[in-house]
Order: C-alpha cells, then structure tokens, then sequence
C-alpha cells in the first residue's frame, strides 16, 4: 500500500502538479479508478471540486485511461473497495475526520494494494499528528501513518498568524517521539508500507 501526503494544492507545485498526478496513478492497469474524498468541503461544494479535480487529473495524465467515483459517507467503504486510488482532498480536518469515523467504519481494512493520497487536511487524516493552521493547534488524525504533519509549510497560507518555528517545535515536542514531515505548498511525500 502506498500513502501520499501533500502539503496543499498540488496545482501550485512548480510542475503544475503533474508529478503527483503521475504519483497517483503509478503501477495500476487502466482503467485506473480513483475515489475523490471531498469530506473536508462543504457538501454544497462537492460537484464544484470533484469536476476540477476530475479536469486535473485527465489534463496531466492524458495517456491514461482514468475512472472516478465521488466519495459518499455511506457507500465510503465499498468506493474504497472499488478504487486503486482515493484522494482526500483538503478543507476542514474535523469535517473529514468525523466522516471518515462516523459514517465510514472499516474503509482502512480495504485498502491493501491501493493509493491514498491526502492533501492538506487530507494529509491531517492520515497522520497521527497535525499542526492546525486555522486554529493554530494541534490535532489528531486517525493514525495511519505514525507520524506529525505540517502542511502548506513556509507558505503564506494563513499569514501572517502562523510562526512556523513555533509550530513545528510544538509539533515537534508532543507526545511521542515521531518523524516530522514538513510539506510546502504542492509538494508531497510517497511512503509504501
């Protein structure tokens, strides 16, 4: 299994966000099916973002054959079943974090073999530690991977409320001690367990 983190909005990454579209679909037979997550946005959002991000993904990988779902609470586990990817795409990390508990108990069972790629508050849910930017907190993901997060990193994402050294060294010191990874805007990090 493959996680992807990303720091936020991978358009804004140098290559568009072409690296980490590529990323995504890397190793699946076509059609390669990916489940956009959008439990961070406001659902009167969902259409608006799965249609950008549907036009994302087809405009930087146009040699592939690519099938998507829109993620739905209650069908979440069996989406996941049929995907070879799910993007969490980024928005309120209480938002994704409450459905993917609440209404979707046992999706991470099914994801033997599959991509899961976070972005921003996506990037908080698979975590086991984040560095809030709206509220300027710490907050726990599900755990997923044992690690901390800070997203958008250096960016101007929030300023100027945000000290950066602040937060990382309180990221840093709570809890147990885990590796830190500190993702600017539109890069990420690929970890294969």
């Amino acid at each position: 299994m493959k996680f992807i983190l990303v720091g936020g909005y991978p358009h804004k990454a140098e290559d568009g966000g072409k690296a980490f579209a590529e990323e995504l679909v890397k190793g699946f037979r076509h059609p390669v099916k990916i489940l956009e997550c959008l439990f961070a946005r406001p659902r009167d959002n969902w259409d608006k973002a799965y249609a950008e991000d549907k036009e994302f993904f087809t405009a930087l990988l146009p040699d592939n054959e690519l099938e998507f779902q829109l993620a739905l609470p209650e069908k979440f586990r069996e989406q996941v079943k049929w995907a070879d990817a799910i993007y969490i795409r980024g928005g309120a990390s209480e938002a994704v974090l409450l459905e993917l508990q609440k209404q979707s108990e046992g999706w991470e069972k099914e994801l033997e073999g599959k991509t899961l790629a976070g972005s921003s508050a996506g990037a908080h849910a698979i975590s086991k530690y984040y560095y809030g930017l709206d509220d300027l907190k710490i907050g726990e993901g599900l755990g997923l991977l044992p690690l901390k997060v800070i997203v958008h990193y250096r960016s101007n994402y929030n300023a100027p409320k945000i000290d950066w050294d602040k937060a990382e060294q309180e990221l840093k010191d709570y809890k147990e001690d885990l590796e830190l990874i500190k993702l600017p805007e539109g890069g990420f990090k690929v970890i294969v367990e």
